[in-house]
């Protein structure tokens, strides 16, 4: 086994594949464990199957006598390939993109095809940069999969990318030692300084890569377990629970840059007798179009989120009430000029729009006054934008409505004339 010689580091190799066949067989266990448990994340297959088909293809290579000739150490190093190979599907996998079997393979057929030439096969340092190119191949396509990752928010991401990008830099290093690889492979015994740090980069690896993936995948149930709490399962957008708690956060981001803020609430009109006329399927599809016109209709930092039934309400950072009016109003025309299959009602909307100003009012407030807004709406015949009255603060902490304040200046303008 490594030992720590008086001037230098001593590897024996037949010890080292053992190592290697024994955490790669630990470590694919582990995944596969991990994968029993969530059966929704092939991913952990995927990778259990590539640490265990790694396995076998070190105790191949740690016991050339098990096959005749060279076919030994090249039926390993096919397993090889195949096992990077499936590491990369499971970063495909883990990303939700299709996985080809097809491309999974490449790497051990074009392995297999080159072993059939003897020229390849004689040549030890050509099979040692060969199987390198393949493998740190596979390992940067796997690191472009974490690099262009669905969930960035994970934060066991991040050291998985460092440790795969590292050893495919520490596969493609073999490359020019290809010749002392090759030499310490003929004689089991390390030639350099470079098989002890090979070596140990293997090991490292081979032991923490599969701890960051399960926590990866640990991480990702958690993050879709809250997203769930916090996501309307029939419209796909906030409910009422994510939208209170992200927008009293952006409403106090609003307030504290001194920046205006606007509320929309939606009220979907005669929402019951679509119901009752069209059917349940149907008002869940008039609710989905909403949604989707209004998800499509705001900028990237805006909140829109569902409240109840047939109640939404949208937070507008940085907008002031005619940029929210004209908001509304457009998307009061645009509903209503929506056709629905199996609908034949008109499906239309009323809006109560309120003002957050530099006064500052907190969410439970603005969603009031946008509620009257909105029953005013509704009384005037629906279909239509109302806005609530601008409430500011005065110098004695008491409100002044912005109708007060226009009566006050009409009363006082004859007596300045």
């Amino acid at each position: 086994m490594p030992t720590v010689a008086a001037s230098h580091f001593v590897v024996d190799l037949p010890t080292l594949f053992a190592v290697t066949v024994f955490l790669s067989l630990t470590g694919g266990m582990l995944l596969i464990f991990a994968w029993l448990q969530n059966r929704n994340t092939p991913a952990l297959a995927y990778w259990g199957g590539g640490y265990l088909i790694g396995a076998g293809a070190a105790a191949l290579l740690g016991s050339p006598g098990l096959l005749p000739g060279a076919w030994s150490g090249g039926l390993a190093n096919a397993l090889a390939c195949a096992a990077y190979g499936m590491m990369w599907g499971g970063a495909r996998s883990f990303e939700g993109r299709r996985v080809r079997v097809s491309l999974l393979a490449a790497g051990s057929v074009v392995w297999l095809v080159a072993f059939q030439f003897d020229g390849f096969v004689q040549s030890l340092q050509a099979r040692v940069a060969l199987l390198s190119v393949i493998t740190a191949t596979y390992a940067l396509l796997s690191a472009c999969e974490l690099w262009h990752a669905r969930d960035r928010e994970l934060i066991s991401r991040w050291p998985t990318l460092a440790l795969v990008v590292t050893h495919a830099g520490f596969l493609l290093a073999r490359v020019p030692f290809a010749q002392t690889l090759a030499l310490s492979l003929t004689t089991g015994q390390p030639h350099g300084a470079i098989v002890p740090v090979l070596a140990f980069q293997m090991l490292f690896t081979t032991v923490c890569l599969p701890f960051l993936r399960v926590a990866m995948s640990k991480e990702r149930a958690e993050l879709e377990q809250r997203r769930a709490a916090l996501t309307d399962s029939l419209t796909g957008i906030a409910n009422r629970r994510a939208f209170f708690d992200r927008g009293i956060r952006l409403l106090d981001w609003a307030m504290a840059d001194r920046r205006p803020a606007a509320l929309l609430l939606f009220d979907l009109d005669r929402f019951k007798e679509v119901n009752d006329t069209a059917g349940h399927q149907a008002g869940d599809r008039v609710l989905q179009a909403f949604c989707d016109l209004v998800g499509t209709s705001l900028r990237a930092g805006d909140l829109f989120g569902r409240l109840g039934g047939e109640e939404f309400a949208c937070l507008l950072a940085n907008a002031s009430m005619a940029q929210a009016l004209h908001v509304a109003e457009r998307l009061c025309r645009e509903f209503a000029a929506m056709r629905l299959p199996g609908l034949d009602v008109r499906a239309t909307v009323s809006v109560g729009v309120a003002m957050a100003s530099e006064a500052g009012r907190d969410l439970p407030t603005l969603l009031a006054l946008a509620d009257r807004a909105l029953y005013r709406a509704k009384a005037d015949g629906r279909n239509r934008v109302a806005p609530a009255p601008l409430v500011l603060v005065d110098m004695n902490g008491g409100e002044t409505s912005r109708r007060t304040m226009e009566r006050s200046a009409a009363m006082a303008a004859p007596a300045a004339g």
